[in-house]
């Protein structure tokens, strides 16, 4: 037998921190209903610490989902976040609690199994990340379920979205043949590798040919944290059409132009290079999603990092260590000495006018001329960018920036030692002794010039096309092939950190804003 698990409301909440608003989780699982989808989970099930509200999907009890006698209805509960005390007795057979644990937590994930089916619920068995599992590991996982727990199922989950046809074949047929019969057998597939639909196409073909009642888990439009999970339009018209199955489309398409369009324009998901390097280095999406957050690396540069985090690791995402890794991989030590003079003496006493990336470079071009022109009172320093503006010199500190620019000949560059290693052509600073760490550790272009410039010494600077972070990117910059993707959240943390920054810098140096910007301290 054959059942889909939609995990839309649970899974895809991680898209949009589970705020589907009342009336949109109800048309979701009315949509869910009418399509005849076996098993709807409508999101995570909180312990007592969380305060119950009817526009996310997230539960104190079975009690507050708005249930239909017919349907099976899951929520997810995880070990390490839940107070198993806390969990209130079932009410009704279609009540499933799926059980997500990792396997250092085994031994809790006993203790928990046995409470939730002494509450009387349906027991399935989410084991997070079941190809981090050895043979041997697998082994024991299989006797006490079969000897212990007996839950209903037990799943096979991608976590990563890394699993090939190979390894669903080997997983697979090991599932089959060391589960009990009597289990039901699971699969939860992500799509980083674009591999979900396939993937479950060769976990039905080796369970339906050893008789094996079988789960899978899709989402509608395929929503979900990173690059999605199996669709569940897709998966359904194919068992349709191959296992005679009578499931209806249309009441998901219909969620889907009404509600989730909408909620990916703001909160993407779907294919992307991150999600693909997650999956190939097998760690946790966060891991990639941080270091792209940094808008400073290449995607080759990216792919190293994560090379780069120890097995112990990858499991769960850590900022800290994340932090750490980048900074190592950006330091290159250099003696830079020399460089602050020959920087001071370049400069001399005059004032400093940067020059960024902003839009409002374009609009205040008769302003910013005027200051340029006084040769002899400024000297004028671009921003990771070749700017519109003659400027004395181009400052890089992006390694990203490095790559998609040109390196004119005639033109006086300062770099950071992350960027470029030495070069007597240029000047070359410290990557690492220029950061700016007083608040919180950042290597921003325009905190790193500032860091420069004071150390020799300047104390008036005039700053031009530093706005600010927009959510609509294409108003960030003056040339819309320098944007990049950014969201809301990311957008209101760095204009923030800058604007703190400028606050405390401005202690010792004459700061003066020539354009407008979210930077500016009034």
């Amino acid at each position: 037998m054959i059942k889909l698990l939609d995990c839309t409301l649970r899974d895809g909440g991680y898209v949009n921190n589970w705020y589907f608003h009342y009336n949109n989780i109800k048309k979701i699982e009315d949509a869910l209903e009418k399509s005849n989808i076996d098993i709807i989970e409508c999101g995570f099930i909180e312990d007592s610490k969380y305060t119950y509200d009817s526009n996310y999907a997230k539960y104190n009890s079975f009690s507050q989902i708005n249930k239909k006698r017919n349907k099976d209805y899951a929520l997810m509960l995880l070990t390490e976040k839940y107070n198993i005390e806390d969990l209130p007795k079932s009410k009704g057979k279609n009540e499933i609690i799926r059980l997500s644990f990792h396997k250092s937590d085994v031994k809790k994930a006993i203790k928990y199994s046995k409470i939730i089916k002494s509450k009387g619920y349906r027991l399935f068995w989410q084991p997070t990340a079941t190809m981090r599992y050895t043979n041997d590991e697998l082994d024991e996982l299989f006797k006490v379920c079969n000897e212990e727990i007996m839950p209903e199922s037990i799943a096979l989950v991608d976590t990563f979205g890394e699993m090939k046809k190979d390894d669903v074949i080997r997983l697979s047929k090991l599932f089959n043949k060391k589960v009990n019969k009597n289990i039901t057998i699971s699969f939860h597939a992500h799509n980083n590798l674009q591999n979900a639909f396939y993937n479950a196409l060769e976990f039905l073909n080796i369970m339906i040919k050893n008789n094996r009642n079988v789960v899978i888990d899709s989402s509608i439009f395929g929503m979900g944290r990173g690059a999605g999970n199996l669709c569940s339009e897709l998966i359904i018209e194919f068992l349709n059409n191959n296992y005679d199955k009578n499931y209806y489309l249309d009441p998901l398409l219909d969620v889907t132009d009404t509600i989730l369009t909408d909620i990916r324009k703001e909160n993407y998901w779907g294919y992307s290079l991150e999600f693909y390097l997650s999956a190939k280095n097998s760690c946790h999406p966060n891991y990639s999603i941080y270091l792209s957050n940094k808008k400073s690396l290449t995607t080759s540069d990216i792919n190293n990092i994560l090379n780069m985090i120890s097995f112990d690791k990858k499991i769960d995402f850590d900022k800290d260590y994340a932090e750490g890794l980048y900074q190592s991989y950006n330091e290159k030590e250099i003696d830079d000495e020399k460089n602050y003079q020959i920087l001071a003496r370049n400069i001399k006493n005059k004032k400093v006018i940067l020059i960024g990336p902003g839009r409002s470079i374009l609009e205040n071009k008769n302003k910013i001329t005027k200051y340029l022109n006084k040769k002899d009172d400024f000297y004028s320093i671009s921003i990771n960018q070749k700017s519109i503006y003659d400027t004395d010199a181009i400052f890089i500190s992006n390694r990203k920036h490095k790559e998609e620019m040109e390196i004119f000949k005639n033109s006086k560059y300062i770099f950071t030692s992350n960027v470029e290693s030495k070069n007597n052509k240029h000047l070359v600073f410290d990557y690492q002794k220029n950061i700016a760490s007083e608040l919180q550790k950042s290597d921003n272009s325009l905190l790193m010039m500032l860091n420069i410039l004071r150390k020799i010494g300047v104390k008036e600077i005039y700053l031009a096309g530093f706005d600010g972070y927009e959510l609509n990117n294409s108003d960030n910059f003056y040339d819309n092939s320098l944007s990049f993707i950014i969201d809301k959240n990311k957008a209101k943390e760095l204009n923030e950190s800058l604007k703190k920054y400028i606050k405390l810098y401005k202690k010792e140096l004459n700061i003066t804003f020539i354009t407008k910007s979210k930077y500016e301290v009034k």
